[in-house]
């Protein structure tokens, strides 16, 4: 048991998220057939998932005003769906017969009239009834008893205060010498606060009269309040807005895990959007059982077993016969001059009111005691619902004056008599429906028989009754005399119903039973005595097929019907538990239950509950059994229900579903007997932390001939074989706080995916799991992405992984937003543990389909205030994401010491061996070398950088490793310019850097004994490099590798353009800085926040001009797929020009760019962009241009590799072909590559970090 939470209200449904794809039983509704079933199967220790096609809603969250009530209803008629698919009330609209039903968990227990009446026993000797039920009576009388037990029917207390509508009957039975047929019928209803069988604290009627549309006081014995939740105590899954369709015998199959399947549709409110534009496109999901339970109620069952007999369920031709409306009559004596009081109080306090209404039936008149039993019928009084009692005065009124059967014709009325009759419909209207005419009036429900002649037919894929002359060939007149002289008793005016006086024909029922009725055989009826469905006309059925509610009876009862479709429920589940082996406990739970941990969870073993999981697992290769049942956690929400799972558990606590957050575990608290109504009220508001769902219809193609990641190649052949995958996706964020917590934002995915390649039937989604705008360490840097991870799972029982990335690239904000990314997708096929690619294809949503999308938004708390402000968070929250994908110039920037994840990628290398290097000038530099047999191999870096551009842990290939690894002797050089040495602050012209280079060849020559080495530079190293071969300052080089360019520093035009606006002199004369550094931090970085990785910069305060420079480069010209956050990103394309494409850098190096990068003095700066690049050529300190033939010719007998960027917009190719033309000129070795990259990652990755 777990910690009692006052005040919240329950929450015993999952979220569809957890489905599992196969149950030992699947139970259809939640109505008293259902609601045994279920209770009675977990309670034999059966997997038991509940499928319920309305809402999950307890006492406190049923509407009591008219505008709330109108929400809630819903229409089936000719002319298709009206309403909300899941209204708690739904209306059947046909030319013959109406039926009033009731949709939500708990059935129409939730609304009925609570009395609880057996049949005349003579009912029982009917021929429609099969033998096995008659003549086995102890059985019966034994299933009787079950229910009784757990619906607790009672009389209205003797001792409890005098009821008008109730004494008003008594005397008229007793004016109309019936008063021994007067009788208070046991009702469900709780008259004291207890704990009822199921362990559900009950309270005490506080007589409201609300209960046929929904009572909020917690005293009305629904299947909610007593089998439904037994049943979840035992272990039973119960998911809502679940509407089941069809059921189908499973072909056989290997993989297969049960033998039926059931298709149901999923009327979330997020989907209801595309079900309305799409139809019959939106494919029903599906799951498999053992034994499959219909419970859905007549009309319910007798629609899925008609659709499922469509689609080739072989069934007895007796489905959709029998239908009865069970004699249903309603009558009313309006206006009488005695105080009903018989309209519920709805919203109303009833403290106010001196009288209560109370339970909506308390007495009846039994006239079953005629001699053909058929002819029986009782009459009971009832209340009228406040919602309508408004639209009711005004009917009433109308009918009265132009009734034929008025207690008396206008001129018999003395005029004290008319005088107080248009004075109480005068009040009506004034004072409320709670005084005078209304007041007044009094509601006669009949129950008696018809001859079940009704059929249920379908129509345009919805059931409809079809009854033709129902209305004419029942005996209403007969009726009429006996309720006429009531109504004349209390001086009232009788009228009919509206819509049976209105049209004679039209006849409506709130008790429609039979249409899948008991039979002998299949000839006779559609189920046997067990109440499983007959395969043919023959005896034989589907042993797993069961049908258990109102569609069982073959005729009329004459009475209230739940009682007897409860007993032969009962009946039905002891005859299953007999076939079965099994016993069933009808032990009572004698403490109060728990609703957040279920008493009796049904236990699943690693290898039933974890293989999904698992697979999952795998394919993220997550190898350890931790992370294996934290993913499950994750994705499957099976940890909350495993026992011996540690709740505190990160995992637990940060995945635990929104039952576990907010169920309480009992009511007992609320004190006095009348439970106050507001605290009721404001329970059911807090009772769940909403969150937000929507819906996304994909539409595309997928290949299973390219398997490659070539997804345009397999995109196209997959166009040209109409080889089309549809996917129908909602995702639920869970409570939004916690949503938003989340840095990847991951949101549960449930739905379909049709794809014929894949299955002729459409696929289930399972553990789905949609993360939003987030990248990994090695996806390009500011790309963000939507992931679509999920299994998938075929009615045939074969699984498939599906796996859809939608890349966004920064920037793109038109074609982001016009022109959606498609999602590319693999799907991996599941066998024995393994899986293969099966097939590749693209993925998009409709153009059509986005304002469709967002209309499909909602929230699923219990207030409009709570969705709106959770669909608000959302936006916003996905608003912002966007913004900073699309509009990255509008962010806030990002410095070194924001928090960011660093992934490193070590490797072994030979001991490394330090060189300490001075130069003729009289600088101070280092040579690191790693020993190998080939070579030697010296490596020169760029400005603003050091060696580690070469040997960088950050990305997973370099080029100092790769050279490594083919056993080269490698020599990496930290000259002048290096972040790495002191000195690098020192002011010097960058032509110093040769002699830097001269020195360390010096020192590499005499450490090998070799003659001459090759060099590998890179930019400016390159420069420098060429400079001092070319001045003579450089001896001992044998080969040279040049990236980026080599004699001709010729620049792009952004940094011609910045070189002409004299920013170098800027920055040295105006605003007296001595070096300009690419790493920058926040205004609010602490001094050891600034320390760098190398320990070589002094700290110092964030100055207004540096926060000045960093804001001003958010907006720095560039291409618009470049655009950033990155402060330092900003400073090195600032002060170099654009030094990679940023879909070419992974995310892990574009977040630490600072190990990287660093400061370069001014001096050097100024030589190197006012002197060399202005000029376009090489100078050494003397001023001398490098570039001519006399000084090129000193690199004869030296083989020049020049590699160059064909993107590059630091320095263009021109100047590498301005190079190549002028070495040919001189006959000199040489040879030129040009690649598709931009500069640095190059060198980085050697080739295979940039695409």
């Amino acid at each position: 048991m777990g910690h009692k939470h006052k005040n919240r209200l329950p929450r015993i449904s999952s979220p569809l998220t957890k489905l599992k794809s196969h149950y030992d039983a699947i139970v259809v509704g939640s109505g008293y057939g259902a609601a045994i079933a279920a209770s009675r199967l977990a309670r034999m220790g059966k997997r038991v998932c509940i499928l319920e096609r309305g809402e999950e809603r307890w006492p406190g969250e049923y509407p009591e005003d008219t505008l709330e009530a109108a929400t809630e209803v819903q229409f089936n008629g000719e002319h298709g769906h009206e309403g909300k698919r899941t209204g708690l009330y739904e209306i059947h609209k046909n030319k013959d017969q109406w039926a009033f039903v009731g949709c939500g968990l708990g059935g129409t227990s939730l609304l009925n009239a609570n009395t609880a009446l057996r049949p005349d026993p003579r009912l029982w000797n009917d021929k429609s009834w099969p033998e096995e039920i008659t003549q086995d009576k102890e059985l019966l009388e034994q299933s009787f008893q079950h229910a009784l037990d757990m619906l607790q029917p009672t009389p209205y207390p003797m001792d409890w205060p005098t009821l008008p509508k109730l004494a008003t009957l008594e005397a008229q039975a007793k004016g109309a010498g019936a008063h021994d047929k007067f009788v208070r019928p046991p009702i469900t209803v709780h008259f004291k606060d207890a704990l009822n069988p199921a362990g559900v604290h009950q309270k005490a009627s506080t007589l409201t009269g609300n209960d046929t549309t929904g009572i909020n006081d917690w005293s009305k014995n629904t299947t909610l309040l007593n089998y439904i939740p037994d049943a979840w105590n035992h272990g039973a899954e119960i998911y809502t807005c679940c509407n089941v369709v069809r059921v189908e015998k499973a072909k056989k199959s290997a993989h297969l895990p049960g033998p039926y399947v059931v298709y149901f549709e999923w009327q979330d409110d997020s989907r209801a959007a595309f079900l309305h534009e799409h139809g019959a496109n939106i494919a029903p999901m599906f799951i498999t059982a053992d034994i499959v339970v219909l419970g859905a109620g007549a009309l319910g069952t007798s629609e899925i077993l008609l659709r499922s007999a469509k689609c080739g369920l072989k069934t007895s031709d007796q489905i959709g016969k029998h239908f009865s409306g069970n004699g249903d009559f309603l009558a009313f004596s309006y206006n009488g001059e005695t105080f009903v009081n018989g309209v519920s109080m709805g919203d109303e306090d009833p403290k106010k009111f001196e009288h209560g209404v109370g339970p909506v039936i308390t007495g009846l008149i039994d006239y079953r005691d005629t001699p053909n039993v058929m002819d029986g019928y009782v009459v009971e009084e009832g209340a009228i619902p406040s919602q309508a009692a408004l639209m009711l005065r005004t009917i009433y009124q109308v009918m009265s004056d132009h009734s034929s059967k008025s207690l008396k014709t206008a001129e018999n009325l003395s005029f004290q008599e008319k005088i107080n009759r248009n004075a109480r419909e005068l009040s009506s209207y004034v004072a409320g429906v709670y005084r005078g005419a209304m007041a007044n009036t009094q509601t006669f429900l009949v129950m008696s028989h018809d001859d079940a002649r009704g059929e249920l037919q379908l129509t345009d894929d919805r059931i409809r009754i079809h009854w033709p002359g129902v209305g004419s060939s029942r005996d209403f007149s007969r009726l009429d005399g006996l309720l006429e002289p009531l109504a004349e008793a209390v001086r009232g005016t009788y009228v009919r119903d509206p819509l049976t006086a209105a049209t004679d024909e039209a006849v409506v029922t709130v008790h429609p039973i039979g249409g899948a009725s008991f039979g002998r055989n299949g000839a006779e009826g559609a189920i046997n005595h067990k109440g499983q469905l007959f395969t043919g006309l023959g005896e034989e059925v589907y042993e797993g097929i069961y049908v258990m509610d109102g569609a069982v009876m073959p005729m009329s009862l004459g009475v209230n019907p739940f009682l007897t479709i409860s007993a032969l429920a009962e009946r039905a589940c002891t005859l299953l538990a007999r076939d079965h082996g099994l016993t069933i406990k009808y032990d009572p739970t004698l403490v109060p239950l728990d609703f957040k941990t279920p008493q009796y969870p049904i236990p699943y073993n690693e290898q039933e509950s974890n293989p999904v999981a698992y697979e999952l697992a795998q394919s993220l290769k997550k190898d350890s059994l931790n992370e294996v049942a934290q993913l499950e956690g994750d994705v499957r929400g099976l940890i909350v229900s495993q026992p011996d799972n540690d709740s505190s558990s990160d995992s637990s606590s940060d995945e635990e579903d929104t039952a576990n957050r907010v169920l309480p575990s009992v009511f007992s608290g609320w004190g006095s007997k009348s439970a106050d109504k507001a605290e009721i009220k404001k329970a059911a508001a807090e009772a769940k932390k909403p969150g937000v769902s929507f819906t996304e219809l994909l539409k595309g193609h997928l290949s299973t001939v390219i398997l490659t990641e070539d997804f345009d190649t397999a995109d196209n052949q997959a166009r040209s074989s109409g080889s089309t995958m549809n996917v129908t996706l909602t995702l639920s964020t869970g409570p939004i706080d916690e949503f938003l917590k989340r840095t990847d934002h991951r949101a549960r995915i449930i739905g379909t995916v049709s794809c014929r390649a894949m299955s002729d039937e459409p696929m289930m989604i399972e553990s789905g799991v949609f993360t939003v705008f987030t990248g990994t360490e090695d996806d390009p840097a500011d790309e963000c992405a939507i992931l679509y991870k999920m299994i998938l799972h075929c009615a045939s029982g074969e699984r498939y992984r599906f796996e859809g990335r939608k890349p966004i690239s920064t920037g793109h904000v038109i074609e982001g937003w016009i022109k959606p990314a498609k999602i590319l997708v693999t799907v991996f096929k599941i066998e024995n543990g393994v899986e293969t690619v099966f097939g590749r294809g693209k993925l998009g949503e409709h153009d059509d389909d986005f304002f469709t999308q967002i209309s499909s938004f909602r929230g699923d708390g219990n207030s409009l205030t709570a969705n709106l402000k959770a669909i608000k968070e959302f936006s916003m929250s996905t608003l912002g994401a966007t913004v900073k994908t699309y509009l990255p110039f509008l962010n806030e920037l990002k410095y070194p010491e924001d928090s960011h994840k660093r992934k490193a990628y070590p490797r072994q290398r030979p001991e490394k061996t330090v060189f300490d290097v001075l130069s003729s000038d009289g600088f101070k530099t280092r040579l690191t070398r790693y020993k190998g047999k080939k070579g030697p191999v010296l490596l020169l870096h760029g400005a603003s950088v050091s060696s580690e551009i070469f040997s960088t842990e950050l990305i997973p290939h370099n080029l100092c490793d790769y050279l490594l690894a083919h056993d080269y002797d490698v020599w990496l050089s930290d000259w002048r310019c290096s972040i790495l040495v002191e000195d690098h602050h020192r002011q010097s012209n960058i032509y110093g850097g040769a002699y830097d280079h001269a020195a360390a060849i010096q020192i590499v020559l005499k450490e090998t004994g070799v003659k001459n080495i090759q060099v590998i530079a890179h930019c400016v190293g390159s420069l420098t490099l060429w400079a001092g071969l070319l001045n003579g300052d450089i001896e001992g080089v044998g080969a040279i590798v040049s990236s980026q360019v080599a004699n001709r520093p010729i620049n792009s035009t952004a940094d011609k353009i910045k070189q002409s606006l004299q920013l170098v002199p800027l920055f040295e004369k105006v605003l007296r800085q001595e070096e300009f550094d690419c790493v920058t931090h926040s205004p609010s970085a602490t001094l050891e926040e600034q320390k760098d990785t190398h320990g070589l910069n002094t700290p110092k305060k964030v100055t207004i001009l540096d926060r000045a420079i960093d804001n001003a480069l958010r907006f720095m010209p560039m291409p618009v797929q470049e655009y950033c956050n990155n402060a330092v990103c900003h400073r090195a394309s600032f002060c170099f020009g654009l030094l990679w494409e940023h879909d070419k850098l992974s995310k892990n190096m574009h977040d630490n760019l600072e190990e990287i990068l660093g400061s370069i003095n001014m001096e050097s700066l100024k030589t190197l962009v006012m002197g060399w690049a202005k000029k376009q050529t090489l100078t050494n300190v003397e001023g001398v241009d490098l570039s001519s033939p006399e000084h090129l010719k000193r690199l004869e007998n030296v083989p020049v590799l020049l590699i160059h960027g064909a993107k590059n917009q630091v320095f263009i190719p021109e100047a590498t072909l301005k190079t190549i033309e002028e070495l040919r000129n001189t006959n000199l070795p040489m040879t030129n590559m040009t690649y598709d990259y931009k500069s640095d990652p190059w060198i980085w990755s050697f080739g295979l970090h940039c695409g």
